[in-house]
């Protein structure tokens, strides 16, 4: 009897290498169907057509540079189907850019849900900022970490039951606001008020993140920053709540007030404060490099209507004195189809309604965040 030759493995009989690489495609193409179906939904793919990690919808901070160092585009914002985190310091802005979010999911057609355990919300104020506090709009105020996460799961069960294709923003505001359980029922030593917290966060996540980006829901948590003692060098600011909100995020941003003239504030002619300028720094994010930084207005004058981030009134501080936009005292020159635009600041909003113009702005501050065309 002839004994056939030992195959690649040292099996007898085994196939030949060659057909082994010719079957590579078709053994996964098999294997992903029958898990697929035994799972009796998609949970695996080939990620050469569609890709469940993909962001297919961003929403807008309401800010063009904030949207620009977080999503790396232009038309970006914070990613749909992901954590996104806001961490400031006090009257930073915090509340307001997390608003402007729910705000411009509405403007989406999209339903928009304010979490608050700070006890906080002015549905004016809410109002002013451009979000409709009557229309796809939910209000929930939850007592502890734990009733949020409860929330959030149950949540979105019901809006995907009732709307499975509809855009969905959940703001929490705040982490640091937020106690837990065994806080509010005393049962806890004082002492490991910090580690519970984690663990009551890194259990509400490991839940929450898979379902977001199945359910297509964004997801955005703002925190404090505090400072962390026993930093001696340098930067000791942390966002507190423990390691799993920063590991789960995908975007976590950075937010103080930029310390400057006038302290930071914005003053009108009677030298009262309507504003302050804003410093917003990535610290972590899945679609660009990290850190960066941008720094934009954040107005409440209400006497003028003017409410919420002065969005085309930051772009010009942004790009002034750089290579494309040459300042010379009061004036500012910007080459535009190879015709020089001389102007000063007062005329720069005006400008920015013709088309071109606005396009070179836009060109400019790409370059400025070291932005890829998108």
């Amino acid at each position: 009897m002839t004994r056939q030759p030992a195959g690649r493995h040292g099996v007898t009989g085994a196939s030949p290498f060659w057909k082994e690489i010719n079957m590579t495609k078709t053994l996964a193409d098999d294997l992903r169907k029958e898990l697929n179906k035994a799972a009796k939904e998609t949970i695996a793919y080939d990620l050469n057509g569609e890709n469940p990690t993909d962001v297919k919808t961003w929403i807008s901070t309401g800010s063009t540079l904030l949207d620009y160092i977080i999503s790396n585009r232009r038309d970006g914002g914070i990613p749909v189907g992901k954590l996104t985190t806001i961490a400031g310091e006090s009257a930073s802005g915090k509340s307001l850019v997390a608003t402007q979010i729910l705000a411009n999911t509405q403007k989406m057609g999209g339903l928009a849900i304010y979490i608050d355990t700070e006890n906080a919300a002015s549905p004016d104020f809410m109002a002013q900022l451009g979000l409709d506090t009557e229309n796809n709009f939910m209000y929930i105020q939850p007592g502890t970490i734990e009733e949020v996460f409860e929330s959030i799961e149950r949540l979105i069960g019901l809006v995907r039951e009732k709307a499975p294709d509809r855009l969905v923003c959940i703001v929490w505001d705040s982490v640091a606001g937020t106690p837990v359980k065994a806080e509010i029922e005393g049962d806890y030593d004082p002492n490991s008020r910090i580690g519970l917290t984690a663990k009551a966060l890194a259990k509400g996540m490991r839940k929450v993140t898979e379902t977001l980006g199945k359910e297509q829901i964004a997801l955005v948590f703002t925190n404090q920053l505090k400072t962390n003692i026993g930093v001696m060098f340098g930067d000791n600011r942390v966002e507190p709540g423990g390691k799993a909100l920063p590991y789960h995020a995908s975007s976590r941003v950075w937010l103080t007030q930029h310390k400057g003239k006038a302290n930071g504030q914005i003053l009108n002619e009677k030298k009262q404060v309507i504003g302050f300028h804003t410093s917003a720094k990535t610290m972590k994010s899945r679609f660009g490099p990290s850190p960066r930084s941008c720094q934009f207005d954040v107005l409440f004058d209400l006497a003028n209507d003017r409410v919420g981030v002065d969005d085309e009134g930051s772009w010009l501080t942004a790009i002034a004195g750089t290579p494309d936009c040459i300042r010379s005292g009061a004036w500012y020159t910007i080459n535009v189809d190879g015709e020089d635009k001389k102007f000063q600041s007062k005329d720069f909003l005006k400008l920015l309604e013709d088309p071109k113009f606005k396009e070179k702005v836009l060109d400019i501050l790409e370059d400025e965040c070291r932005i890829g065309k998108k």
